[in-house]
């Protein structure tokens, strides 16, 4: 008997308009790009917010090693990688779907162009071109939007490296939106990435520089390491698991009335105190999960009898 099939491909605008509804804030669109960078070997990333009304910005530039005009295609490309299958030690990626998925949510035209070996590949979605076209196809365009390609000078001389450019940010700049509600979505997500990469951008030989509108950010310990005033760090435990290795460390943080109220402010993290209690799970030094109990108990507000925070490393 034969096997009766039939091709079902997704519309396109369907399926792109269904995608961006995903759940990202800009800041963890952000992460997730940044996440691209770091596993392309970057230790420098630009972060830079460009406020031009409608027409504002964001773009992300790394000294990565770039992409040939092969891998860019592949990395455009939406479900690129299967994620059943086995990914890269250093990878933190998500399957070929981050970048795009985490672009989308908070624009509608993503543009990327990347340097490898001295040569130059450039390719861009377009929502509003593929809205446009009656036939519902999967359209990479090649190049940048007419108007754009001054903002992708900055890999002018680069010899390695990749430029993310979101335009038609529609998601963030909608009807009323000012300057002023720009400038407080930079310190936002300054506050979320100072945090989700604090492994990475802390100590003497920090292993990143992110710049953010030219100013470096700092990264936010949620651990208060070093602080005198801790009330008990565990030993390191190392646990092997069908998943891979483990490593665990609790944290007891200090009582309110040890910390001056700079001190207390600052190490609040950008949810607070009490959501800010819980575990913190990392992969290759990328926070994960900040904060949460995992369904093994309920946030309980700080008193004067017990540690604000607890938590696992």
């Amino acid at each position: 008997m034969t096997l009766k099939t039939r091709s079902a491909p997704p519309h396109a605008m369907a399926m792109l308009e269904a995608l961006r509804g995903l759940g990202y804030s800009t800041s963890t669109a952000l992460a997730d790009v940044i996440d691209n960078s770091i596993s392309a070997g970057a230790t420098e990333i630009r972060v830079d917010f460009i406020w031009d009304g409608t027409a504002s910005r964001i773009s992300i530039l790394d000294n990565g090693r770039g992409m040939t005009d092969a891998e860019l295609e592949s990395a455009m490309r939406l479900g690129d990688k299967n994620p059943l299958d086995v990914r890269a030690s250093h990878d933190l990626g998500r399957f070929g779907m981050g970048l795009k998925t985490a672009s989308f949510s908070q624009c509608r035209r993503l543009t990327v162009k990347t340097v490898k070996n001295e040569t130059e590949s450039c390719l861009r979605w377009d929502l509003d071109e593929l809205a446009a076209n009656p036939e519902g196809g999967w359209l990479l365009f090649e190049g940048p939007a007419s108007g754009s390609a001054a903002y992708l000078n900055a890999l002018i001389a680069a010899k390695s490296g990749t430029l993310v450019l979101w335009e038609l940010m529609d998601r963030i700049v909608t009807d009323g939106y000012t300057a002023d509600n720009f400038n407080d979505l930079i310190d936002t997500v300054e506050s979320h990435l100072a945090m989700v990469f604090h492994r990475l951008l802390q100590g003497p030989r920090a292993k990143l520089k992110l710049l953010l509108n030219g100013r470096a950010v700092a990264p936010w310990d949620p651990f208060m390491s070093g602080n005198s005033a801790k009330s008990w760090t565990s030993p390191v435990t190392n646990h092997s698991t069908s998943y891979g290795h483990v490593a665990v460390q609790c944290h007891v943080l200090p009582h309110r009335d040890k910390l001056t109220a700079a001190e207390f402010e600052e190490n609040a993290g950008p949810a607070g105190w009490t959501a800010q209690q819980g575990f913190y799970v990392y992969r290759n030094e990328r926070l994960l999960l900040a904060g949460g109990w995992l369904g093994l108990g309920n946030a309980r507000a700080w008193n004067r009898e017990e540690a604000h925070r607890r938590g696992c490393k």
